[in-house]
């Protein structure tokens, strides 16, 4: 299913879709960094004490990510994660 798909389907504006915007923004940011830095898979994979198939399934977006593999993958390029208040639109959005 494609993103658009199954963004219409569960709704644009619930709780679900903010948490997978949210992600995927995580995502696409490991995913810069990572060829930024001119690393393969393969080599995160080592330094984050994961697989090179878990780095590929967390690239391609084929699975929603656990928070642990997002994590280890972050540090082991040298990022964090950090949590931050929302503004109110997007709060009454999902409310």
């Amino acid at each position: 299913m494609k993103f658009d798909d199954f963004m219409h389907e569960i709704g644009e504006t619930t709780i679900e879709a903010e948490t997978i915007r949210q992600i995927a923004r995580m995502v696409s940011d490991i995913v810069k960094r990572r060829k930024m830095l001119g690393l393969t898979q393969d080599e995160v994979a080592k330094r984050a004490g994961l697989t090179q198939a878990q780095i590929a399934r967390l690239e391609n977006s084929s699975q929603i990510p656990r928070v642990d593999t997002l994590l280890k993958a972050a540090i082991a390029l040298g990022m964090n994660i950090q949590l931050n208040e929302t503004d109110e639109q997007a709060v009454a959005l999902i409310n």
